[in-house]
């Protein structure tokens, strides 16, 4: 036991003069800053204009090197950084003493969006390099991450309509006042608001800000209601494709049950005219009569599917959200929904991300095929002469389509048929899936290394990295940052190979 307590002497010390003494030599930051100049930025630099008259600008290079460190640590609000700017070592090493605020950092992200999810490729080419990415086994999962915005402003169509009736009317009204206001003179004389005073620059802003805030409100319910038409098209065009095809084989059963008919009556032709009997004509046969009901049934869907009152569209109360059109009310694993994006990742067996993307299609369904198609692509751009020799997928992307498209061998899932109240699929296809599938089979055992691949990358994004949901609003944006955090893992991934410890 200690017989006495450390003296606590809060006197002045100096700091070493040369910054990168102030944190040991195998800290994350360094690491980082060579590796954002190992990649090469010069895009950044691209959308900057020097010269002229103005405040010098920060270096691009160094505000990228700053947001990818500050993903690094779990940290993406643009007011946290500029905080630690000035109170973490690590940051200001980065900033080199300067304190970017946060309007700064907020309009390079956006500036510079697409520039910071290209540095996916520019990281997996460094992945390459130090000897990762084994692209034998490959993982394909998506996850939910929210969006900013709430999911208590989705509204039905017939709202976001009556919101812009009501938008509309304020316009008149405006209209009518200004018409009692100025009568007959032309109303474009210098108004009170912006007569001359102390004051006049304020009530011009508040001006501008009431103006600007009804056009982006009339903006924002514009693309909410073209969002619901757009969504409604998607589905009324799957209901007449569903129902065509079960029009085409009720129409094939029709005919094979007349050929079938017209068989059995002919044979026995000879018989029932020597007993006299009535030959009952075809078309009045039980099966055929029953195959014609079907047709004319499947017609009338096909009639309804057409009009948008088929099983997809006519049962949805069609939302759009006003906060953020683009994005979609998700169900999420446990029950509930979230307001946010489908956001889908493919993952190697050392757990680099080889490609990302956002989705706004609640299920993975129709996923598969795009997504293996930009991870074939994605190595054919960063690891030539590779190729991948096996995908695997759960239960959500399991469709005729995703087994027979053309492209790599996979292993998915097949669980049950939604369309026959999840009894098992009569698809031969997806039979003989089930079947490489079944226990004790190799390719079962290969299979089950899926969840220890994708899902824990899924948990370090979230957990570790800090990742719940999207800063900006719109599809494009959230795509973007997706794809730049898929670009900062891989750099932690790299980092953990040469001996850094992660934060």
């Amino acid at each position: 036991m200690a017989r006495e307590y450390r003296p606590v002497d809060r006197s002045p010390v100096l700091f070493p003069e040369d910054p990168m003494k102030w944190l040991p030599q195998d800290h994350l930051v360094f690491f980082v800053m060579d590796a954002v100049e190992a990649v090469g930025v010069g895009e950044f630099d691209a959308s900057f204009r020097l010269g002229g008259v103005g405040r010098a600008a920060y270096d691009p290079v160094m505000l990228a090197t700053l947001l990818v460190y500050a993903y690094c640590v779990g940290e993406k609000s643009s007011r946290q950084i500029e905080k630690k700017c000035s109170t973490d070592v690590a940051f200001r090493l980065v900033c080199g003493g300067g304190a970017p605020d946060h309007c700064t950092i907020a309009r390079f992200r956006v500036r510079c969006s697409s520039a910071l999810a290209g540095l996916l490729v520019k990281v997996l080419g460094l992945c390459v390099e130090a000897g990762m990415g084994r692209v034998g086994v490959v993982s394909v999962d998506g996850t939910k991450i929210g969006a900013p915005a709430s999911l208590q402003r989705n509204y039905s169509r017939e709202h976001l309509r009556r919101l812009a009736d009501e938008l509309v009317a304020e316009a008149g009204r405006v209209d009518e006042a200004e018409d009692a206001q100025f009568g007959d003179r032309r109303g474009d004389e210098l108004p009170e608001v912006l007569a001359p005073g102390p004051d006049r620059v304020a009530r011009i802003r508040r001006l501008a800000a009431l103006k600007r805030g009804l056009e982006d409100r009339q903006g924002r319910v514009g693309q909410a209601l073209d969002r619901i038409d757009r969504q409604e098209q998607v589905l009324i065009s799957r209901d007449v494709e569903a129902v065509g095809r079960k029009l085409a084989t009720a129409r094939r059963t029709y005919q094979r049950e007349l050929r079938d008919a017209s068989r059995v009556r002919d044979s026995s032709r000879a018989v029932r005219v020597e007993s006299r009997r009535r030959l009952m004509p075809v078309e009045e046969r039980a099966a055929v009569r029953r195959a014609a009901q079907r047709v004319a049934k499947i017609e009338g869907e096909l009639v309804e599917a057409e009009g948008g009152r088929g099983l997809k569209a006519g049962k949805r109360i069609w939302k759009a959200n006003l906060s953020d059109p683009d994005s979609v009310a998700m169900p999420v694993r446990g029950g509930g929904f979230k307001q946010g994006f489908n956001s889908q990742i493919v993952v190697s067996d050392d757990h680099l991300i080889l490609a990302a993307d956002v989705w706004d299609t609640p299920t993975d369904q129709a996923l598969f095929i795009p997504m293996m198609n930009q991870v074939v692509d994605q190595i054919g751009a960063c690891l030539p002469g590779r190729q991948i020799g096996l995908i695997l997928a759960d239960a959500g992307y399991i469709s005729h389509d995703a087994v027979v498209a053309k492209g790599p061998d996979r292993l998915i899932a097949v669980g049950r048929d939604p369309t026959r109240r999840k009894k098992p699929h009569t698809d031969p296809v997806l039979v003989a899936m089930g079947k490489r599938l079944e226990n004790g089979t190799s390719e079962h055992e290969t299979y089950k290394r899926r969840a220890a691949t994708v899902e824990t990358v899924f948990g370090n994004l979230k957990k570790t990295m800090k990742f719940t949901s999207f800063s900006r609003k719109g599809l494009q944006p959230a795509r973007d940052e997706w794809r730049f955090l898929a670009a900062v893992f891989n750099l932690r991934r790299l980092a953990v190979t040469q001996g850094i410890a992660l934060p």
